[in-house]
């Protein structure tokens, strides 16, 4: 394994599972305590599964011939003593391939057919169709086995041009010069890899990309699946430079769309020589490189050069001078500093955020039992000697005190209703129904020849409507808001609950990505590569990609809905069962304490082992806060 970069996803899954044992450990002490809810055990549950099944996706994108799949030997696999990516001359990956691990299936080699172009399916449909799927079984321990199945990622079949003009995968250029002849394709359109790698078993995945065309032909891989990953490596060659094909890849694929990349400058060794000098060789690499990053129009420390050959050499031999200067090292280096750091704080700031507003209300409810008993048993102490008359006269006030508080909680309940109706409202609003009218409309734009003008049209008017709607959804979250406020600020009132302030629904995260992807549109109307191809195939294919993007965007905002309800109301609802149980305990106690003002001891006594007890919740709660490692809440002030 890579010392540095195993070292840091081994942090990365470290931290993970230190959140799911703190979830777990809150699951338990609500278990042990009575306070557990159906839906709230099921959100913690829901909260546990989205961290184990989260992904740290790399994405390995470039022309063909810069070293992708080499990289990826070197850095993930030379433990294996051998290139298990297809990765020599003449032989390299022809299509998307995925590498992850799943430890629910056996390891195995899943590649699709390339004929499933014909088809509207995207990947994403799919990869949930395994029948769909040509599938071998991997051997983890036969690593022969292994390299041998992979090697079907370089496979290539012999098609008729009127076939390949039918996938897309064969311009009018193209089909001139064939003639007759058939057109070379590659034969799969998608691969994904299941293998238990320590690296992968940690909650890394890879994802490896053939070159220009394939980008091009997949607008898929364009609008979702790379911009979707949380690092982007884009690989040039050291002896090309940056050439016109790797410019349209950067611009197209990569620089508007990425979350983090870096330029990797590869084959460096290409460069050294045995007549220079170290210095002179290193000259001429930090000129290549400054070069690179001006032309990319990046900073000069988001350039990276180094040899994947060399590197993946140095590791299979063990020669510790070799991988150094084979500039490895620093690649590393910024995978673990900056990149997996950056996926590390969005991934536990939602988790957190969701999880210590839940928990910091037991913290509060705990404490504000503990101050009561405390106060209880204060008053205890002063009970005695006195007559029945005055006690009666403290259990009747603590009664009236319950009286109104549960006035309070029944119109709450009213409130309450109101705003579960209009939660509805949202969620109905971003109904997959309602998506389906809009594309109806949409679609109806396009005209039978599918026109990249028409297409304009089509997804303009369709992305208009999706922020519409957001606009409205967002609108109507208000209302909701100043009713929860309302009822916030009559708790603080009448019974001195902190003041809390209701977080805030926003969907800019959708709107901005519904921009990128009307740039996109109008990126690919100007684009010259997609008039090299059959014309009708390929507008259909981004639109029905475009369409893909826009259902997953309404999923997400209709989740980010979900989730605010959630954290407007879940807070409130859970202090007003902690303060109900509270004043039902100090009324039993009370009460108590009239029927038998002879036996003051005894009340006391349980008093005192009740403080003990909560002091004890208390610590473990505080614990279960400090092991999982998340600062306040979001959303919420206390004053």
């Amino acid at each position: 394994m890579p010392h540095k970069l195993g070292q840091g996803v081994a942090l990365y899954q470290q931290r993970r599972d230190q959140i799911l044992l703190a979830l777990e450990a809150y699951r338990l002490w609500l278990e042990r305590n009575g306070d557990v809810d159906s839906e709230r055990n099921l959100r913690l549950y829901d909260m546990a599964e989205s961290l184990r099944r989260d992904k740290l996706m790399l994405a390995f994108v470039a022309e063909y011939s810069r070293g992708k799949s080499e990289l990826i030997n070197a850095l993930f696999f030379s433990d294996y003593k051998r290139r298990l990516m297809p990765s020599d001359i003449g032989r390299t990956t022809m299509c998307p391939t995925e590498l992850f691990y799943d430890a629910g299936s056996e390891p195995y080699l899943r590649l699709l057919p390339i004929e499933s172009r014909l088809r509207d399916d995207s990947i994403s449909a799919l990869k949930r169709m395994p029948v769909e799927w040509s599938s071998v079984r991997l051997d983890p321990e036969d690593v022969e086995q292994m390299a041998r199945a992979l090697r079907a990622l370089a496979d290539v079949k012999t098609v008729s041009v009127t076939e390949a003009q039918a996938m897309g995968l064969c311009s009018a250029e193209e089909a001139l010069r064939a003639g007759g002849a058939g057109i070379e394709i590659p034969a799969w359109r998608y691969a994904m890899i299941n293998f238990p790698h320590s690296l992968l078993k940690s909650g890394l995945a890879i994802l490896d990309t053939p070159g220009l065309n394939a980008l091009g032909v997949e607008p898929e891989l364009t609008l979702n699946i790379i911009p979707s990953a949380h690092g982007v490596l884009f690989l040039l060659a050291t002896d090309t430079g940056v050439t016109r094909s790797d410019l349209e890849i950067w611009e197209r694929s990569v620089r508007r769309h990425a979350n983090h990349y870096v330029a990797i400058l590869n084959k460096i060794d290409m460069l050294w020589d045995d007549i220079k000098t170290d210095e002179e060789i290193e000259v001429s690499i930090r000129r290549q490189k400054e070069q690179t990053a001006q032309q990319l129009h990046l900073m000069p420390s988001q350039v990276i050069a180094l040899s994947a050959q060399k590197a993946l050499l140095g590791k299979i031999r063990g020669d510790q001078a070799l991988i150094e200067r084979s500039g490895i090292g620093e690649l590393e280096n910024l995978l673990v500093e900056k990149i997996l750091p950056s996926r590390q704080e969005i991934l536990y700031r939602s988790v957190c955020d969701e999880v210590m507003s839940m928990v910091e209300i037991s913290r509060q409810g705990i404490a504000d039992q503990l101050m009561h008993a405390q106060r209880d048993l204060e008053q205890l102490e002063t009970f005695s000697g006195k007559n029945r008359e005055i006690v009666t006269e403290l259990r009747d006030k603590l009664i009236q005190e319950k009286k109104a508080y549960d006035l309070t909680a029944t119109n709450f309940r009213v409130t309450r209703n109101v705003i579960q109706e209009q939660g509805q409202m949202l969620l109905d609003a971003l109904a997959e129904e309602v998506l389906d009218a809009m594309l109806v409309k949409g679609r109806a734009t396009l005209d039978e020849c599918w026109t990249t003008p028409g297409l304009v049209r089509g997804m303009r008017g369709l992305f208009g409507q999706i922020t519409d709607q957001f606009h409205e959804v967002e609108s109507r979250a208000e209302n909701i808001t100043r009713l929860l406020k309302a009822a916030y600020l009559r708790f603080h009132q009448e019974h001195s609950f902190p003041l809390l302030e209701p977080p805030v629904l926003s969907l800019e995260i959708g709107r901005q990505k519904l921009a990128m992807l009307a740039q996109q549109v109008d990126q690919f109307a100007r684009d010259p590569m997609n008039l090299m191809m059959e014309k009708r195939f390929m507008v259909k294919k981004f639109y029905l990609s475009l369409v893909s993007e826009a259902r997953g965007l309404f999923v997400l905002a209709k989740e980010e809905v979900k989730g605010w309800l959630r954290r407007s109301m879940d807070p409130v609802v859970m202090r007003i069962q902690d303060h109900k149980r509270q004043l039902e305990v100090r009324v039993e106690n009370i009460r108590q304490v009239h029927d038998n003002l002879d036996n003051l001891q005894v009340r006391a006594a349980a008093l005192q082992s009740q403080r003990a007890s909560l002091e004890t919740r208390l610590r473990e709660i505080n614990a279960i806060i400090s092991g999982m490692g998340c600062s306040e809440p979001e959303g919420f002030s206390r004053s």
